[in-house]
């Protein structure tokens, strides 16, 4: 069984009495362990894609697919909560500005251990110790005081 499946995807935004097509007809299939790379001219609809994998289309967007499938899971009928047991644990994404992911009003700690604690149900402990073995693992420096920043 594929780990991702995604048929015939159609992703469309009306706008002011007409449709904008930002994605059409994307099919693609992958097998647990295998990498993608999506390559495409600024606007032809690769984070669209992404975005409508995810869940995270937002309105006035419309998504719909033949099959979208994460898992054996199809992510077109998943409810908000089975969506957010899934995001975040076995589906991530990351956006193009990374650095504009984190939020200057939290401390680095709380941002990294929010998740962990969410989905593999880590105590506060647990979870810092997890987080300072993940700023290790990608260099860096001091990671236990940098989760204070």
């Amino acid at each position: 069984m594929p780990l991702l499946e995604v048929q015939d995807l159609h992703v469309e935004f009306a706008l002011q009495g007409a449709t904008m097509h930002a994605v059409e007809g994307v099919s693609l299939t992958l097998d647990e362990g295998e990498v993608l790379g999506i390559v495409g001219e600024s606007g032809s609809g690769k984070s669209v894609t992404m975005l409508a994998l995810m869940g995270l289309v937002a309105y006035p967007g419309q998504v719909r697919a033949k099959r979208l499938n994460f898992a054996g899971r199809d992510l077109l009928t998943l409810g908000e909560h089975e969506r957010r047991q899934l995001t975040g644990r076995d589906m991530a994404m990351i956006f193009q500005e990374p650095a504009t992911s984190l939020n200057p009003c939290f401390s680095i700690a709380f941002q990294l251990t929010e998740t962990l604690r969410q989905h593999l149900k880590l105590s506060r402990k647990a979870a810092l110790d997890r987080a300072v073995e993940l700023l290790e693992q990608v260099g860096i420096p001091d990671p236990a005081r940098r989760l204070q920043d």
